[in-house]
């Protein structure tokens, strides 16, 4: 054969594809290696497959049945659209959600505004409860009355000197602390020395002095603030002299507020009191120009209740025993339990007290 022919032959053979039954067996294998590419066959008697959960991640207005939004054409800005203009047959909005079944089922929408109302409710109380919470706590009145129901006495408040309603301006001098084994179970209104800060240690108390005919006696108003007694007669020292002056004693509970829901007892206070007739006051003259009373009321008097005129000098006492003080947990506004830890006995010559005035010593 010639040499050409061979070479023509070689390259048919070469280039044309070859067809043999091994090639069709190996296509077979290889189709049959896939079967995700092979639909699976459903027997026409058998049961139908479960339904696979709802994706968590859907589109909001298929998660809710509330239909497909219009569609947008490429060529202009899409309209404006929002499930919230929806309407009903009749016109209403929101229907579609209204009628949801998912909503239905749930309660409606009383149940879902009373839930968002209980929300808000104890985001409101959470908020309340924190602001009292976190205030100073020297600046919580006591939670029991410190005064009897009637302090302020019904007497006649005219007559000679020294009947009237009166306004008395002190600071706060002296501080001792020594009755308690924790010293901040004892505290003396308004927390500040004169010495620690002037124009911070002001009290101002407001007394009513009547004449009974028989002499004077004085009573202070209802101040939660403040120290309140019930009618007291004064009895006048050293009459004529330039240092005449009337005292009063008498005793009453004080009530300190140590720390938040905690209120500290210590009765049997002694409460005296020294009004000077002729004895001029330092206090007024000398106070600094900004001071403000701490409870609040204005340094100046009132049409109601005049400035005393003269040097004051009033003082809180109490010693040391086995019950100074009696520390309470208040709840409810009720005693609870009570505190003992920290707190041991003190003898009789460890005093406690506040001491306040209008002049120097």
């Amino acid at each position: 054969m010639p040499s050409n022919a061979v070479a023509s032959r070689d390259f048919v053979n070469f280039h044309m594809p070859r067809h043999s039954n091994n090639g069709s067996k190996r296509s077979r294998a290889n189709s049959s290696h896939s079967p995700s590419a092979r639909l699976s066959i459903i027997e026409e008697d058998a049961d139908i497959p479960p339904m696979p959960n709802k994706a968590h991640h859907r589109p909001f207005h298929r998660y809710w049945n509330l239909g497909d939004p219009p569609r947008a054409s490429f060529e202009k800005s899409p309209p404006t659209y929002s499930v919230w203009d929806e309407k009903g047959p009749k016109g209403e909005k929101l229907s579609e959600v209204r009628n949801n079944k998912h909503i239905a089922r749930r309660g409606g929408w009383k149940r879902i505004c009373f839930v968002a109302f209980l929300v808000i409710a104890v985001i409101v109380g959470l908020a309340v409860g924190l602001t009292l919470g976190l205030r100073k706590k020297r600046s919580t009145p006591p939670m029991w009355p410190q005064s009897p129901e009637n302090a302020t006495s019904t007497s006649n408040t005219t007559g000679p000197f020294p009947a009237g309603s009166y306004t008395l301006i002190t600071f706060l001098d002296t501080v001792r602390t020594d009755c308690s084994s924790r010293a901040e179970d004892w505290s003396c209104f308004p927390y500040h020395t004169y010495a620690e800060s002037a124009s911070q240690a002001t009290a101002n108390f407001t007394w009513v002095i009547t004449n009974s005919g028989d002499g004077f006696s004085v009573s202070s108003t209802n101040n939660p603030w403040s120290i309140n007694f019930g009618e007291t007669p004064l009895t006048i020292m050293d009459e004529g002299s330039d240092n005449e002056r009337y005292q009063f004693k008498t005793s009453l509970d004080k009530i300190t507020v140590p720390s938040i829901g905690v209120n500290c007892f210590f009765n049997d206070t002694n409460l005296e009191g020294t009004l000077y007739t002729k004895k001029a006051p330092t206090y007024l003259s000398s106070r600094p120009a900004d001071a403000t009373a701490v409870d609040g009321s204005s340094m100046e008097s009132s049409d109601d209740f005049k400035p005393w005129p003269y040097a004051v000098d009033i003082r809180q006492t109490i010693g040391g025993d086995a019950n100074v003080p009696e520390c309470f947990r208040i709840q409810a506004n009720r005693k609870g339990d009570r505190i003992t830890d920290g707190i041991t006995p003190r003898p009789a010559s460890s005093v406690c007290s506040c001491e306040y005035k209008n002049f120097a010593s």
